[in-house]
C-alpha cells in the first residue's frame, strides 16, 4: 500500500469513529417534552359532529362554539390507561330516533363528553322534544347527564317540565328520552291548565 491510501484510510477511520462517539454522546438527539395535560390535545371552533349507529342509521348530531379535547394516559401495574375527555362550549346536541328523525334537541352554556358516551350538561340545560304528538314538550334544569347509549336522562338539581296542559316542578329527576318518560321524586308541584 501507498502513503497516499494508507493516509486516505486513516482519515476515514479517524472520521468515522468521531461520528460513531457524536452519536453515542447524544449531540444530536432531540430533547422530548413531557406531554402537559392541562393542554388539549385537539381544539376546534364552530364544529359539528355526527355519529352514526352501526346499522348506518344517524344517531346524534353535536354542534358546538369550540370543543377541546383532552387525553390522559398513564401506566399503573402494566396497564395501560388511556382516557378522553372532550368539553364543548354551547353545545346544541339533535338526537335521532330509530328512523334517523330528529326526537330531542338538547343544549346547555357547557358539556362534557366522556368514553363511556356519557354526556354530562352545565349551566342552562334545555331539552326540547322535536315530536309534535308528545305530551312532555320542555326540559329545564342547571345540570344534566345524558347517556348516549340507552338516553337516559338524569339531574339532581331543580327540574321543570312543560308539557300539553300542565308543568312540573321538583327535584332529582330520572328519566328516558328514548322512551319519552320522566319522573322526579322529590318537591313534585304541578300545575294544570284548562285547554277550553
Amino acid at each position: 500500500m501507498t502513503k497516499t491510501r494508507i493516509g486516505i484510510t486513516l482519515l476515514l477511520t479517524m472520521i468515522a469513529l468521531v461520528l460513531i462517539g457524536w452519536n453515542f454522546s447524544g449531540f444530536n438527539q432531540q430533547v422530548i417534552q413531557p406531554v402537559d395535560h392541562n393542554l388539549p390535545t385537539y381544539q376546534s371552533q364552530q364544529t359539528v359532529t355526527a355519529v352514526y349507529a352501526l346499522d348506518g342509521k344517524l344517531h346524534y348530531r353535536l354542534m358546538a362554539e369550540e370543543v377541546k379535547n383532552y387525553t390522559n394516559s398513564s401506566v399503573n401495574n402494566k396497564d395501560l390507561d388511556h382516557s378522553t375527555v372532550t368539553w364543548f362550549t354551547k353545545p346544541v346536541m339533535t338526537l335521532f330516533d330509530e328512523n334517523a328523525v330528529g326526537s330531542w334537541a338538547i343544549k346547555a352554556d357547557q358539556a362534557k363528553l366522556t368514553d363511556s358516551k356519557m354526556l354530562y350538561l352545565y349551566g342552562h340545560v334545555e331539552v326540547n322534544n322535536l315530536t309534535a304528538i308528545s305530551q312532555l314538550q320542555k326540559i329545564t334544569t342547571d345540570n344534566a347527564e345524558v347517556n348516549l347509549i340507552n338516553q337516559n336522562i338524569s339531574s339532581n338539581d331543580d327540574v321543570n317540565l312543560y308539557g300539553v296542559g300542565f308543568t312540573v316542578n321538583g327535584m332529582k329527576m330520572r328519566g328516558n328520552l328514548r322512551n319519552q318518560t320522566v319522573e322526579l321524586s322529590e318537591k313534585v308541584k304541578t300545575h294544570y291548565e284548562n285547554q277550553q
